[in-house]
This record gives structure tokens, C-alpha cells and sequence, in this order.
């Protein structure tokens, strides 16, 4: 079959109800009613000689052949996306375009409030959906257009030749206690540090963080008495106990204008943490997504106030 006969509004009626595996959630994206969504597929049934998609516990689950076609039109909708972006002019003044991010807590206390007052003023019809960093390897949710940008780190995004990236900010860690800990009267030294029961910010489970691995470099392991995925939270746990926390500088000094913590320098030597913003490598030319990044990037200074 040639592409030229095909409705080629049909492939997106395919793809929506391959990602969805419902009629009416495919029929939604796409603004058809479920009467002309079953009429278009029967279309699409038709002319490709096949069922494509075949309701099972009330889901629709694709047939062999709906799988094979759903693995090149995967990756082909994006191209043809990208190719469409890349002659659309873009005015920020007017555009009502919508930019997805997947972002961690921590992430998106340091660049929101900023952004969204940028945004607001600079570009006030733009839409951003902040969807949780629930992957720490999202390069496929880039791949697959499912999201625009990534914020935060991502050690396989680094290392990805695909993905384009762009450092928004750098801060150092420090670690908070309870105001008035028994333990910290003279100060925290690394003996008082290792033997005081401590919290580990693991946005994705981790078992280890930036802490422990700086740690295991001498030889040395903490003691963990908690294990939490949000770093906002975190402090919030230690008030009424004898628990270390270390976090970001920029977040110990916000809580320490609300409750009742003191800041100590971490005796130990950290790396620096980075925040990044990464995007594929075929939306470089997206001049909306340009944008954003430009936006981001002279945002930078403020930040870290």
C-alpha cells in the first residue's frame, strides 16, 4: 500500500487508541465523538485488511499486526511532528501551545515561581504541565514525545547522545538538625555525624544517595532511620527527633524560616549538585521549545535567591 492511500488522520486515530487501549479515552484526545472514532477505525480496519485492535476485559488489545504497525508509527509521528514545528514561526506574545515537563519536588521548588511569573508575563496563553518524575530514566518519554523537557538530573540523559541538555543551576548541601539537639551543642563533627540516625532523600527508591556514596570514598557508611522520596517533606520529619537530614542549601535555608532547625556544614566533602534541563536532540530546532530553554537559561541568576 502506498502512503498516499491512506487518510493519515486514521494513523493518529491508531496511535491514541494504541497509547490508550479505550475507545472513548482515544476518541477524547482527538475530538471525535465514539460514534465517528468506531466509524474511522472500521476505515482503518478496511483498508489495512486486518482488525488492528480486538476488545479483550474491556480493554482494546492490539492483534500481531497492529503491534508491528504500532512500532514504526511510534517513531515516525514524532519525525513528522518535529518536521511541522520546524515551520511554525513562534510568538510567545500569542502562542497557546502546551510544554510538559517531568520534574522532582526539589525541581520544581527551585525553578517554578521564577518561570511561571515569566511565563505569565512574557507569554501569557502558554500552558505547562508538570507531570512527576516517577522514572529516573525518562530518555524514552523524550523519544516518544510523551513529554517536552526533563528538569532536574539524570545520569543516563548525560550520557545520551540523543538528548540535548543545558545546566540551570548549581547548589551545595548542607546539613539540618533539630534547633537545640542534645548531640550538637559543641557542632557537627563526622564522629557525631556517623553515629546520629539519619534520613535519605530516594526520589525513586534508591538505597544510596549523594551522602553515602561520598562516604563510602573513605570508607565509611551512615546509619538510616528513614528513607523518603521527597526532599520538601524531609525536613519536616526531624523537628521532633534526633535525626540528620542533608539537603540542598537553598531548601535548609527556606525551612529554617518556618520551623524550628538549625544548618550545620556537612563534615564531609560533597560534590556540588547540578540542575539540568534535557530535551531530544530531534525538537532542537522547535523554536517554542527554544523558548523555554532561553527562558530557563536567563533565569538562571535568580533562582538562587
Amino acid at each position: 500500500m502506498k502512503l498516499h492511500q491512506i487518510d493519515l488522520n486514521l494513523l493518529l486515530l491508531f496511535d491514541a487508541l494504541y497509547r490508550h487501549r479505550s475507545v472513548s479515552a482515544a476518541a477524547d484526545e482527538i475530538s471525535l465523538s465514539q460514534s465517528a472514532f468506531s466509524h474511522a477505525l472500521a476505515r482503518l480496519r478496511n483498508r489495512l485488511d486486518d482488525e488492528l485492535f480486538i476488545r479483550n476485559n474491556n480493554l482494546m488489545q492490539p492483534t500481531l499486526k497492529g503491534e508491528l504497525i504500532a512500532d514504526k508509527l511510534s517513531r515516525a509521528l514524532p519525525l513528522m511532528q518535529q518536521a511541522l514545528n520546524e515551520t511554525i514561526e513562534f510568538d510567545p506574545t500569542t502562542s497557546e501551545l502546551e510544554f510538559k515537563f517531568t520534574a522532582t519536588d526539589f525541581t520544581q521548588f527551585s525553578l517554578l515561581p521564577k518561570l511561571m511569573a515569566a511565563v505569565t508575563q512574557q507569554a501569557p496563553g502558554i500552558k505547562l504541565t508538570i507531570l512527576p518524575a516517577s522514572n529516573p530514566s525518562p530518555a524514552a518519554q523524550l523519544e516518544n514525545a510523551d513529554i517536552d523537557f526533563v528538569l532536574g538530573f539524570s545520569h543516563q540523559l548525560q550520557q545520551s547522545k540523543t538528548i540535548g541538555r543545558q545546566t540551570w543551576y548549581r547548589g551545595d548541601y548542607c546539613t539540618i538538625a533539630r534547633t537545640d539537639h542534645p548531640a550538637l551543642q559543641q557542632g557537627l563533627s563526622l564522629d557525631t555525624f556517623l553515629k546520629l540516625p539519619q534520613v535519605l532523600i530516594a526520589p525513586w527508591g534508591e538505597k544510596s544517595g549523594i551522602v553515602d556514596s561520598s562516604l563510602a570514598k573513605l570508607g565509611l557508611k551512615r546509619k538510616i532511620a528513614l528513607q523518603m522520596p521527597s526532599v520538601l517533606a524531609a525536613p519536616y520529619s526531624i523537628i521532633n527527633t534526633d535525626m540528620l537530614l542533608t539537603v540542598p542549601r537553598v531548601v535548609a535555608e527556606h525551612c529554617a524560616q518556618q520551623i524550628g532547625i538549625e544548618i550545620y556544614e556537612t563534615p564531609l566533602s560533597i560534590e556540588q549538585y547540578q540542575l539540568n534541563i534535557y530535551w531530544h536532540k530531534l525538537n532542537s530546532a522547535n523554536a517554542g521549545q527554544r523558548w523555554i530553554c532561553q527562558t530557563i537559561e536567563q533565569l538562571s541568576p535568580a533562582c538562587s535567591q
